[in-house]
Order: C-alpha cells, then structure tokens, then sequence
C-alpha cells in the first residue's frame, strides 16, 4: 500500500513521526481528492461502456451511484458513495466526466467532481482512505502526474490522525501533470502530541504544476505551540516547495517570522530568517540564516543572536551535522546592570569588594556598549551518540577586545573539555579549564573546573581594594558543587581595612542543602588588619565550624559559626599598643559573638592599661553590644586594681561604652593592702577618640556606704590621664567605721562617730605619677587605748596620696582627750610620710594649769629598734592635780615643769629613763589631810610622819625611772623643808624647823602601765585592743566614760609590803642620819 515518504531528524524515534505524517498527510489527501486523476491513469486503455463502472471493478471498490447521464461525449453521475454506505470513505454529489475519442477510440477527457467529501486515517505513519486504498497502491509505470485534465469544485476531506483531526479544502483545475492550477487549505485545532502540542496549525497557498513537477507556495501558521518545556506564541512560515516529475525528492525555501519563543533558560521576543532545504535519495539539506531577537538567556541578554549555518543529514537521518556560525550583539549581563549590579554594591558597600564591583561594572559597561559574541559550533550525531565542538567562542568589546573567550571546547560521549579566558581594559583576567569525564553508557562524569584570577585592583576614597585568586578548583559532585581554593586581598572593610589576607576557600553546593563554606578547619593569614581604632600586625589564625557542618552554611538562611582557639594578636588601638588574647573564640549569626578568657594589655610596659574577662558576648546588629563578666583591669601607673567586672557593653560611631559597669577595687602593694578593697555598679566608661573616661561610686561592701566618688580619664596614646576622687561625706557610726576601710585603724580608734569629706587626684604620664588630696573634718569623736577622745577636727593636705605623704605642717584639734585624767583643747602639728612615718613638729595640751608637749619626735611604724618620746610638763600646778585626780585626803601648792622620756625596745617594752619634775620657787607646800597611822619610830622618824600634816618646801623634784611594764620608782626630793601651818608642833620641832631638812620620798609603782600602752600603739596597732571591749570604758547617753575605780582587797600581810630580796626604797643615810 502507497505511503508517503519519510523524513525526520536524527535520530528519531517516536519524537520523529510528527516530521513524516505531514508530508503522508498531503500526499495521501491530494490522491484522495484526484481520485478521478488516478482513475484516469490507470485506465488509459479505450474504453468502452460505461467507464467509471468499469475503473471501480477493476480495483474492487465498493460504491453505489444514481446514473444521471450516459452518453458517448459525456457521463454524469450523482450521489457517488464509496465504501460503507454507514461511514463512506468517499462521498461525491456529482461527478461528470467527459470522453474523449482518439483515433476513434473512447478515452477519459475532463473530470470535474463537485462536492466531493473525503474521509480518512493517519495512523502509526500510515495513511488509509478505506475502500479506496487499493488506488494508492504503486502501479507499474514510472511514478508521476497523470495526464488527467481535472476540476475540483469544493472539495473537501478530514483525516483522524495520531496528532488530531485535519481538516482539508481544496479547489482548482487543469491537467494534473502540466497546467494544474489551484488551491489548498487546512487546518488541525490542537494537533500534536501530549508532550508536543499547538493550539492551531493551518497551511494555504497555491498549488500548481508544470512539466509533471507540483510546487506549493504559501503560509504555514501556527499558534501556541508547547514543546517539552519550550514554547512559541506563534509562527508564521512562507513556504516554497516543489517536487520533481519523479516525485521522489523535495527542494524548496522559507522565510520564518515567529514570535515568543520560550523554554531551557532562553527566551526571545522574535525569531526571524530564512532558509533553503532539499531532500533526495536519502539525503536531507538544510541552510538557514536564523536569528533571534531580544533573546533573554538568564544570566544574559542580546538584542540579536544570529545562527549562519547548514544541517547536512544522510541514510535517512541516521547520520547528521549541523555547522553554524554564532553571532550576538547588544549584550547585558543581567547581574551586571541595573538593579542587579545596584543589589550587589548594596550588599558590599564599605567592603574591598565594593569598589572592585564599581570599576568592573564601569568598564564592563563601557566595553559592551557595542559588544559583539562570534563563535563556531559543530554539532555531530551519529549511531554512536551526540557530540559537540566549540573550535572558539569569543565575547568582544566595541574596541575589538576580548572580554570572554572559549576554545577548544569539546563534548561527546558525556566528557567536556575546554579552556575559557576573561579580559579586557580594566577587567579582571581569569584563566581556566574545565574538563568531565565520561561515564557509562554515554552519561557524564565528574566536571572539573580549575581556574586562576590574577590581582585586580581598584582605588576609591577609603584607600586601594585587590582581590587574587592564585588557585581555585570546581568539582562537580552528586547533585551539586565541591570547590576548594586560595583568595588574597587587600583594601577596606566595614570600620577599617584588611591588607594581604590569605583565606582557603573550601566548600560544596547543592540543590537541596545550599551553599556550605569551610566544612573544616582552615588557616587564614594577612600582614595587616584594621578596624576602626584598632590595628594588628601580622597574624595567623586557624579558624574551625563551631559545632556545625561548615562555619558559614546559606540555604533558606544565612548561618555563620566559626571558632578560634588561643588567639594572640599584637597591634595598636589608636596610637597605643596592644596585645589581645583570647582562650576561645567564636562568631554567630544569627546570634553574635563569645570571647572566652580574654586577656588585652594597652600601652607600653610600667604604663599599660591591663584588661581580662573569663567571658564577652556580643551581637551584631546595627551596634555592636554585649555583656561581660568575670573580668580584670589594672592601669600599671595606678596602684589600684579593679577586680570581678562585670557589665554590658557596646560599640556605635566610633565609641566603646560600657554601662552597668560592676567591680571591687583593691590596693596593688607587696604585702597587707592597707585599704580595704570597695565596690562599684552601675560605673560607666567611654573609649572613643583615643581617650577612656570612666565614673564610678565607690562603696564599702557591708555597709553599701558611699566612700568616694572616682572620675577617670585617660589618654592611651599619650599615656597620660587623672583620677579626680571625691569624698562626700564618709560618716563613721555604727554602719561604718574606720577600720572596714583600712586595718591601720584597727586596735587604735573604736566608737568612731564622724564624718569625714574631701578630694583627691591622681595624676600619670608616661614617666611618673602625682597623687595629691585634701580631706578634712568638723569634728570626729572616738575611743583610743589612752583614753575618749572627743572633738577631733582639723584638714588634713596629701601631697602623695598614694604614698600617703602629707606636707609638713598638719594640723588637727582636740577637744577632750581622757587616759585617766580629761585634757581639754589639744593641738597637734605633724607630717604624714608612706603612711608609716609620722613626724609630730608639735603636740601640747593644756594640762594642770600648765602645758602638755610632747617634743618633735619621728614615729616609723616600719621601722624596728628603739624609740624615744620625751614628754614636756610646763607650769603644772599641785593643786589642780590633786583636784583633777580627785585626791580628797591631799592638798598641794606649787607649780612644777620638767620631762619625762620613754624609751621603747624593739620588742615593744618601754622604760622611763631620767624623767625629772622640778617645783619652780618659791616652792610650795604639802598636806596630808587624812588620819596617819604608823608606829612609834623614834623622834626622828615621829618628826617626818607628823610633818606630812604640812610641809613647806622650797624645791621639789619628782625623778621618775623603770620599766612601764613592771614597776616604776617615783623619787621624791624636797628641799628647804619646813612645817607648814597646821602642823603639830612642840621644842623639839620648832629647834629643828632652823636646820636644812631635805626629804627623800621613794615610790614604788605600776601606774604607768596605761601610759606605755598608749605609746607603744603609736607604731603597733595590733598591741591594743578596743577600750570598750578591755573595759576601761563604757558608753552612756552617746558618751564614752571612764570605768570607775574600784577599791583593792585589804591586804592580808603586814602593812610592810617591801619583798625580802628587794632593795629598801629609802636610801640607808636617812636612816642612819636619823
């Protein structure tokens, strides 16, 4: 049975057949419609009797028709049905053929059919017309056109195909081999397959013949064609097409102009050109010059690209190449322009990558103003598969420079290789290769990508950014992407700048889990780093993923960990030195950042600012902030350190604030701090502009007490700065005393009652430290080893607060002071040296109706050996002695001045050695008002005894000697004695009364205990304890009072208390005198 000749591509399969049903389609409806043509050739024969009758027997076609008209020029037939009468194959309302005599036999003349209606099939790439296929079968002849003269009038057909319904219309006459003239319509709605499918395809034009070759001329169109994931709003095709006599080969021409082609990641508004195609004897031709218009490829746009080339395809299609030369021009990178390239200078802005896009955007623009793509593209396939060859590919600038170039690319069997090549004025170079292996069966293998950028640079007003990529390696893996590379730049980023940084780039890309960077840990390396006031010098560093698969990981979100271990970075934070240690580090996003065990030193050695935390956090945000804890800070030039920080923190305009700031502050000094350390909350501290300024209350920890209020500032590059410390008010009561501020007040002062205010400031530079401070009091009341003292008031001038030094000259008041006998109005002028050495210029009281002074005298409480303090008694009067010591029982006149000097050893014990008190004239007088009672001793003896009821005297000396500790012998000497009045009196006395008499009076006693414990604690605090707590005073109605005398037990010995071994106390020539 006749078929219509095949064609396709390469290749072909089920997805050729839509290529040959066409041409079956035509040739099958075009023998349908001159089924009278056919008829007429195969009955060239005379005919004689009704011929139609005769043709339809011959071939066995089934067919009813009503005879209208019979006769010898012409035969008219009417209501033709051929096949099922049910479902004809061929229906014709009138066909009326004319008979023709040659040589006096009948033969077929003019055929004219009206109305005839054909019905058809094309299926699995045959046609059928039913009934009538006998007719398509070859006869014997050679094939070609009948000679059959034949008019069409509406004629008609519809063919069910594979693809969908055709419908065809047709119309026309002439002889079918030479002269045929007509016309040709179709149309099939919706014809394709489920994979390949368009809204409309219609075809009209002229069909003609001449010389026994048909040609057809005409527009193909169709609309809304949908090809496995391609699309095309429409096409329109000019046809010309011939066949030769033979009808065995195909030559013709097209002019296409389509419209919305779309699908693979290309799309373009047009698709114009034209072509030239011929197929014969198995061999298929094509040359073409196609060309697309506003062609968008993704990352890409052309205003035109242009394909100039052939498609030669031999043994019916089996093998095939297509050679074509590519050309674009107009061309946009779509990353690169616009809103594109505006995104990306957005993202970068204030990294070195930022001016880099710039200049590569600029001259990039420039040189695609009139840039141009050539390349060469063959494309081969045979039995063995498809292959690909790329000789060159080139991206050119309007000034005729390579910008991207592509040789000797190849791809066949699955395996792709090639070299590409960037460049051009002021674009970065990149070199590279790229090759894939193949794999099984014709699948590709791995692709390789290994390429090298060389430094491109750029220059902008934060200085100059490179950027080099000295290796980098693509590999393509099971679903996605491995790379591992090397990147160095140089130039600024966000708050400073970066030089030399050396950074492996080493991760993987996948559709499905995204982008991971750094899967391991990695070394990055630079000569420089800055960041905003901060710069360090060359360092390495070794960074790791923080508990996560890669330390930057983007798939639907950024996420960023990274880790350091044991950072040590040296540079500079504005002109001052620095050193930066870290046990741990780590960066988060989100999140921020943790540094563990930091330890930073600003400044020079004996000059540094000395910084530590166990713990800082912080975010990144539009500020930098976070908290710390745990920390350290210690200004070598200020002998104070400051202990548990704690606070947050921020960093925003170029400013480092940390608020809430917590710590305790202590003394830095070998051995016992001498201050006991204070509190801080809520301080505050700036560093911006090279300078830390710093505030903070200053609190005692039981009592939360105020002490002092501390203002800092500081200057790192000059290393100078000044701690202004200001006491408001200290009140020392029962929530605050002295010595919860320091324990040289210990076991000195208790029951202090006070307050105390003033400033101090501290000041340093690079090569020394001032301190001064002035304090002051309106009066402080307390209890001292010696005694109450009340009323103690003065100003006290540091000119070394640190060393605790005073000017010469300190003065302080005393109102009362009480170490058994109460001293009014007290003044003290002394100088405080290294808070150990206390030189007193002058101490006096006064004291009996004289003066109290204790002479200048160095008390170095650091010192050992022995110490000495004489004490001046200056116009003493008797009788306000025996007053004051309330001795009711004793009356005495005279006025007394002399010293008493103390001597302490090295251990602590004192002595009076050559304390003397001298009676000033005329002398005075003594009585003993109370009952004597001794025994009868002689007259000499009865003289004395009965003297002491009043004695007179001219001179009198008090001479005082021993240990303060044990006893102390008081020897009385009275010169130009006499009795007094009152005294008894009889011939004995009064003869005597005109000799020179002299008592000598020798006292044993322990009553100057009390007065070495109050020396000895001038250097040894720890020696006394509080006089409350010994008992020597209580306190009533807010005052201290001394603990009342309490009388001894009588003794149970005779009145003679001297020991046996002891020496007597009265010298033996009184004894012996008397």
């Amino acid at each position: 049975m006749a078929s219509a000749p095949e064609t396709g591509s390469p290749g072909d399969s089920e997805g050729a057949r839509p290529a040959r049903w066409g041409l079956r389609i035509a040739v099958g409806v075009l023998i349908a419609l001159l089924i009278a043509l056919a008829a007429g050739w195969f009955t060239r024969e005379d005919i004689a009797g009704i011929v139609i009758e005769d043709l339809l027997e011959e071939y066995d076609i089934p067919a009813s028709y009503e005879i209208v008209e019979i006769g010898p020029q012409r035969q008219v037939l009417a209501d033709i049905v051929v096949g099922d009468p049910q479902r004809p194959d061929l229906v014709i309302e009138r066909a009326v053929v004319a008979i023709d005599y040659s040589f006096g036999l009948p033969a077929i003349g003019e055929v004219r059919l009206v109305r005839p209606r054909l019905y058809g099939t094309f299926r699995d790439g045959t046609v059928s017309l039913g009934a009538l296929d006998p007719l398509l079968e070859p006869g014997e002849g050679e094939p070609g056109l009948p000679a059959l003269d034949l008019e069409l009038v509406d004629a008609r057909a519809l063919i069910k195909s594979d693809y969908g319904p055709i419908g065809i219309r047709a119309q026309g006459s002439g002889r079918l081999d030479d002269g045929f003239a007509g016309t040709i319509a179709a149309t099939a709605p919706g014809i394709g397959t489920g994979e390949c499918r368009a809204e409309r395809a219609t075809l009209y034009g002229e069909v003609t013949t001449k010389a026994g070759a048909p040609s057809f001329v005409g527009p193909i169109r169709v609309r809304g064609l949908e090809c496995g994931g391609a699309a095309l709003a429409g096409a329109d095709i000019a046809a010309r097409l011939s066949l030769p006599r033979a009808l065995d080969a195909l030559d013709g021409g097209f002019d296409l102009a389509a419209r919305g082609l779309s699908g693979s990641g290309i799309a373009a508004a047009t698709v114009s050109g034209s072509g030239r195609v011929g197929w014969s004897d198995g061999v298929f031709n094509l040359r073409h010059d196609l060309g697309l218009g506003n062609v968008d490829l993704g990352f890409a746009r052309f205003a035109e690209i242009r394909a100039d080339g052939a498609v030669r395809s031999v043994d019916g299609f089996a093998r095939s190449e297509w050679d074509a030369q590519i050309a674009g021009g107009g061309i946009a990178l779509a990353a690169l322009e616009g809103a594109g390239l505006a995104a990306l200078g957005d993202a970068f802005e204030g990294t070195l990558l930022a001016p880099l896009l710039a200049r590569f955007a600029r001259n990039f623009e420039a040189a695609m103003e009139d840039g141009t793509l050539r390349a060469d593209l063959t494309v081969r396939q045979d039995g063995e598969g498809l292959s690909l060859v790329l000789p060159e590919a080139r991206l050119a600038s309007g000034a005729g420079e390579t910008i991207f170039a592509a040789s000797r690319v190849s791809w066949a069997d699955g395996a792709l290789r090639g070299n590409l090549m960037t460049g051009g004025a002021g674009l970065p170079r990149i070199s590279g290769r790229m090759e894939q292996s193949g794999g099984a069966g014709g699948r590709a293998g791995e692709l390789v990508f290994r390429l090298a950028m060389a430094p491109y640079e750029a220059r902008s007003q934060s200085g100059t950014a490179r950027i080099a990529v000295p290796r980098m390696e693509l590999r393509q893996t099971s679903g996605g992407l491995a790379f591992a590379g090397l990147a160095e730049a140089s130039g600024p980023i966000p708050g400073g700048a970066v030089d030399s940084l050396s950074l492996p780039i080493v991760g993987n890309w996948t559709g499905t889990r995204g982008l991971a960077l750094g899967p391991r840990c990695t070394e990055a390396r630079f000569e420089g780093l800055s960041y905003y006031d901060l710069a360090l010098g060359p360092e390495r560093l070794t960074l790791c993923p923080d508990e996560a698969r890669a330390m930057i990981v983007y798939d639907e979100d950024l996420r960023v960990a990274i880790a350091a271990e044991e950072l040590d970075l040296n540079g500079n934070l504005g002109e001052t030195r620095l050193r930066l240690a870290a046990g741990r580090a780590r960066l988060g996003y989100p999140g921020g950042f943790a540094l563990d065990g930091l330890d930073v030193t600003l400044g020079e050695d004996d000059a540094a600012v000395r910084l530590a935390a166990a713990t800082v956090t912080g975010n990144i945000g539009d500020t930098l902030s976070g908290e710390f804890a745990g920390g350290t800070a210690a200004l070598d030039a200020v002998p104070l350190d400051l202990a548990a920080l704690g606070g947050s923190w921020r960093y925003q305009d170029g400013a480092l604030v940390v608020e809430r700031g917590a710590f305790v502050l202590s003394e830095r000094i070998d051995g016992e701090a001498r201050f006991e350390p204070l509190i801080a909350r809520d301080a505050v501290l700036t560093l911006e502009n090279n300078a830390i300024r710093a505030e903070a209350d200053l609190r005692n920890p039981a009592s939360d007490a105020i002490v002092t209020n501390v203002a800092i500032r500081h200057d790192l590059a000059a290393a100078r700065g000044r701690a202004v410390l200001n006491v408001p008010g200290v009140v020392f009561g029962d929530a605050l005393a002295p010595e919860d501020l320091t324990y040289l007040a210990k076991g000195v002062v208790a029951e202090v009652e006070g307050t105390v205010r003033g400033e101090g400031l501290i000041e340093w530079d690079g090569e020394e430290v001032t301190s001064s401070g002035r304090f002051s009091t309106d009066g402080i009341d307390l209890a001292a080893a010696f005694g109450p003292l009340t009323g103690l008031a003065g100003e006290i001038v540091f000119t070394d607060l640190l060393a605790l030094t005073t000017a010469p000259g300190q003065v302080v008041t005393i109102d009362t002071i009480n170490p058994g006998v109460e001293v009014l109005g007290g003044r003290v002028v002394y100088a405080l040296t290294d808070g150990q050495v206390i030189s007193v210029e002058d101490a006096r009281w006064p004291f009996m109706g004289g003066t109290l002074i204790m002479r200048p005298v160095v008390l170095d409480y650091g010192s050992s050996g022995e110490k000495a303090y004489v004490f001046e008694i200056v116009g003493l009067e008797a009788d306000r002695f025996v007053a004051e010591m309330e001795l009711s029982n004793l009356s005495a006149t005279g006025t007394f001045d002399g010293a008493v000097p103390i001597v302490f050893d090295s251990n602590g014990n004192g002595r009076i050695e050559g304390g003397l008190l001298i009676s000033r004239p005329p002398g005075g007088n003594v009585s003993y008002i109370g009952e004597l009672t001794y025994e009868d001793m002689g007259a000499m003896a009865n003289f004395a005894f009965q003297a002491l009821r009043s004695l007179d005297y001219t001179q009198m000396a008090v001479a005082l000697e021993g240990n303060l500790a044990g006893e102390i012998i008081t020897r009385f000497t009275f010169d130009g004695v006499r009795q007094g009045e009152g005294a008894s009196r009889n011939f004995i006395t009064r003869r005597l009364s005109r000799l020179p008499i002299r008592f000598k009076i020798n006292v044993r006693s322990e009553n100057f205990h009390e007065l070495a414990t109050m020396v000895r604690s001038f250097w040894d605090a720890e020696y006394i304890r509080n006089p409350v707590d010994r008992g020597l005073l209580t306190t009533g109605e807010g005052r201290f009072v001394p603990r009342a005398p309490q009388p001894g037990e009588a003794p149970e010995t005779s009145p003679d208390a001297t020991r046996p071994d002891d020496p007597p106390v009265q010298p033996p020539e009184s004894e012996d005198t008397l």
